[in-house]
């Protein structure tokens, strides 16, 4: 597994995977620090890192996980190398999950730099401009603990996302998924059903009830628990078309 999953990474060079998990987050940062510098008047660390929070967990997050598993299908796809692959003497479902372990790791990443530019990103518009004072405690434990609940609360859109782009030889099919998945989500965000919904989960960990909340997170990570299960069975067993 060990080797599948460095191959993996050896891919990812010939791939623009790597820019879009430094872009992704930068982005985020970016908008947080001109928002600071166009503030006139006091906001606390809370409410700055929150914003970064939520353009991270309604728009970003989803768009970039769905750009991302485009990405790393498409290595595979557009040379059409799945029949040498797949007749590598290992089982099929080992190559799944390879892929899936490095879009999780990716993610993961792009969730620590986030947390890393979000926070730099104050810290430099304070410093840029006197008049930019972000009052109250950094909330570097807070934002630490709602990041993370938000990358395990990903993982069920994560799966559904790689699912349907290594299914699909086509990149529409998982795109028009994710910018789907997207839209709903964003007219979606006050119903009482979001919490079973992939692309709306990571959002409810900035839910205000501890038990909504609760139940996104756990919906999305053991759902994609068992959804990454059953990916792997089926992509052991089907062709890619």
């Amino acid at each position: 597994m060990l080797t599948l999953i460095h191959v993996e990474l050896a891919k990812l060079k010939r791939s623009l995977a790597l820019l879009l998990c430094v872009a992704a987050p930068a982005c985020v940062a970016a908008l947080c620090f001109m928002m600071a510098l166009r503030r006139d008047t006091p906001a606390t660390w809370e409410l700055f890192a929150v914003n970064g929070e939520v353009m991270w967990a309604y728009f970003m997050l989803p768009m970039t996980v769905t750009a991302l598993t485009v990405l790393v299908a498409q290595m595979e796809h557009a040379p059409k190398a799945w029949n040498h692959l797949l007749a590598l003497p290992v089982l099929r479902w080992k190559v799944f999950l390879a892929k899936a372990l490095v879009v999780l790791g990716l993610v993961a990443l792009m969730s620590v730099a986030l947390y890393g530019g979000v926070f730099g990103a104050g810290l430099l518009a304070e410093r840029l401009k006197p008049g930019v004072q972000l009052t109250g405690p950094i909330p570097l434990a807070h934002s630490a603990r709602i990041l993370a609940a938000m990358y395990a609360g990903a993982l069920l859109m994560v799966v559904v996302q790689l699912w349907a782009a290594l299914r699909f030889r086509s990149f529409v099919v998982p795109l028009i998924l994710g910018i789907a998945g997207t839209f709903a989500a964003v007219a979606a965000t006050a119903a009482e059903e979001g919490v079973f919904f992939p692309w709306l989960i990571p959002v409810n960990a900035l839910a205000h009830d501890p038990e909504r909340a609760a139940v996104a997170l756990s919906v999305g990570f053991f759902g994609g628990l068992a959804a990454l299960v059953a990916m792997l069975l089926h992509l052991g067993r089907h062709e890619v078309v």
